[in-house]
């Protein structure tokens, strides 16, 4: 996680150094005395977190955060306990008070891992349901979303593309939609079919499952198939595994 400090006292920014140092996931991109300094670097890097002192001259931590991008994890550091309120306003990872040992920092900076990962999985999402495939069907060009893609199937000179709504039949090759579909969560089982794997409902060596039909698993891509639908069942235990 990519990370800078802003605090006026400089042993505690080096305390901060030093601690950012000895955990491997955390790259510290900077730390600033001067808070103008760290605001502007702030803008220019994007960091993923930003621990933060809250008193400061000309300027307090609660200003810089209430400016930051809404997706900045803040860990206010102070020697200033009055400030807790303030900083929890903002949704603001955790409040550190000084002085604070390793054990507590590193407390805090799992809170903002947790949050990080989740931000990612949030936008990750977002970002998967607003992709769209486009192709021409019956002389008109098709803007269509890929989550709304049930399956593929390669019918002679042309193609079906199934949805929950509705059957497109674009005439092209199927090859030319796989092309189309390079890494966006669709798996080619067959040389007349494409699935999304998020539709699959079952599946074996031979056939999958989804809400609307039995789909062959040829005997060509049975061993890529079922290697992909291992690793995509390992990803999700081991995410499942972190979040408990």
């Amino acid at each position: 996680m990519k990370c800078i400090a802003i605090d006026d006292e400089p042993l505690a920014l080096k305390l901060l150094a030093e601690y950012c140092g000895r955990v491997p996931s955390i790259r510290l991109l900077g730390a600033y005395t001067d808070p103008l300094d760290g605001i502007a670097y702030i803008r220019t890097m994007k960091p993923d977190l930003v621990f933060l002192d809250i008193r400061m001259p000309d300027i307090s931590g609660v200003s810089i955060a209430q400016d930051l991008d809404k997706d900045t994890l803040i860990i206010f550091t102070t020697a200033h306990r009055e400030y807790a309120v303030e900083g929890f306003d903002l949704d603001v990872v955790d409040y550190l008070l000084k002085p604070f040992d390793f054990e507590r920092f590193l407390k805090a900076y799992s809170k903002a891992e947790e949050r990080f990962t989740a931000l990612q999985k949030l936008n990750l999402r977002h970002a998967g349901s607003d992709k769209t495939v486009s192709f021409k069907c019956s002389y008109q060009r098709v803007q269509l979303p890929l989550h709304s893609i049930l399956y593929i199937e390669a019918c002679d000179n042309f193609i079906k593309v199934v949805t929950p709504d509705k059957t497109y039949t674009p005439h092209m090759r199927l090859k030319a939609m796989e092309n189309l579909l390079s890494a966006s969560g669709f798996i080619r089982v067959h040389k007349s079919f494409i699935v999304a794997a998020s539709k699959i409902r079952s599946f074996s060596s031979e056939k999958v499952i989804t809400d609307r039909k039995h789909i062959p698993v040829g005997r060509h891509y049975h061993k890529e198939f079922l290697s992909k639908m291992a690793s995509a069942k390992q990803s999700i235990a081991a995410s499942r595994s972190r979040e408990t």
